[in-house]
């Protein structure tokens, strides 16, 4: 009997946001006079680039938490210097808008995004119940250490994305799991985890904030691209699989164990149980050539270091052989034919 694969795309309609870190033209994590409101340098220019590329209008505020904005706004970072964000955006019109002023951001010359800056993906959630919510985050424990594997060491070693599957929060966990709302609760007291529930837990805004990336994403838009794409799918991926069964020695799958990188790529849907849409392979083979490219621990230590990741380290290395040469475009960035 032949088996029928079953077709996975990546025709997502999820509402996102992006924060945009780069530097001040001064190189200045505050400005001189912050606090009287004087803006960072270049600020004026930023938004100029940004009004062209998004033909969209733009906004120059203070520093100041801005919620379910309509319009692209500018405004002090006192991590790096300028932060910029997106409005309230879905599917490809909006993750073409973004990409479009990452690609301006790139290609000028004035613009520098060092390892202060990151960026920051904000995802509705607003549609979903605690319990939905409580298993995106349990699957997004489970499949952490892998994500940050395809992380340069300047994140996997960063106060600002702290491994949430390390936090006190898990220290007393057994053989079930914690509540929705003790979850949601701890997530949202601290924004400085890899993921955070911040804004859902303080009323201001029901999303889940994802923190990984580094700076390379705020000027490369074939980065952004798959990131943002990766996290959409990841949280379809979660919704569909539901609550893991309770612990199970033995059993990676089971209560918060932290799962392989083979065995994420299979939750993930990237096996040969699947046939790939055109956007979703993008994903898939980037994912893969990221996690390549940053599978040398050396410089690390700790829980991502070389001892404890060699493992991971061989799979990386395994499934990379495995899969053969890569069909990766980066000409097809912008291309509607990879919109599903």
């Amino acid at each position: 009997m032949e088996f029928i694969k079953e077709n996975i795309d990546i025709n997502n309609l999820r509402r996102f946001g992006a924060e945009i870190e780069i530097n001040a033209f001064d190189f200045r994590n505050r400005p001189l006079g912050h606090n009287d409101g004087i803006l960072p340098e270049g600020t004026y220019y930023v938004a100029n680039l940004v009004q062209k590329s998004s033909e969209k209008i733009v906004k120059i505020h203070k520093w100041a938490y801005d919620h379910n904005n309509s319009d692209w706004i500018i405004k002090p970072d006192s991590s790096c210097g300028i932060e910029i964000c997106t409005p309230v955006l879905k599917g490809w019109a909006g993750l073409m808008e973004t990409c479009k002023v990452i690609d301006a951001l790139g290609n000028d010359n004035k613009i520098n995004a060092d390892e202060r800056c990151s960026f920051h993906v904000h995802v509705d959630v607003s549609d979903l119940s605690e319990q939905e919510l409580a298993n995106i985050i349990t699957w997004w424990i489970k499949c952490e250490p892998v994500f940050m594997d395809s992380m340069p060491t300047s994140r996997k070693r960063n106060q600002y994305c702290q491994l949430l599957g390390q936090s006190e929060i898990f220290e007393r966990v057994e053989d079930g799991f914690h509540s929705n709302d003790y979850l949601i609760r701890k997530l949202g007291c601290c924004k400085y985890y890899t993921i955070n529930t911040y804004h859902y837990y303080n009323n201001k805004r029901k999303t889940i904030e994802f923190r990984i990336m580094d700076g390379e994403c705020c000027l490369d838009p074939w980065t952004a691209k798959n990131y943002i794409r990766l996290l959409l799918h990841f949280i379809d991926r979660a919704l569909k699989f539901g609550v893991p069964n309770s612990y199970y020695s033995g059993d990676p799958w089971s209560g918060y164990c932290w799962l392989d990188p083979r065995d994420v790529f299979d939750f993930l849907g990237f096996n040969s149980k699947y046939n790939l849409s055109p956007g979703l392979t993008q994903v898939y083979e980037w994912f893969l050539d990221r996690l390549h490219l940053n599978c040398n621990y050396e410089k690390s230590n700790g829980i991502m270091g070389s001892s404890a990741r060699r493992f991971a380290q061989k799979e990386i290395e395994d499934m990379c052989s495995e899969y053969g040469e890569m069909s990766i475009n980066y000409d097809d960035i912008f291309n509607p034919n990879f919109r599903i």
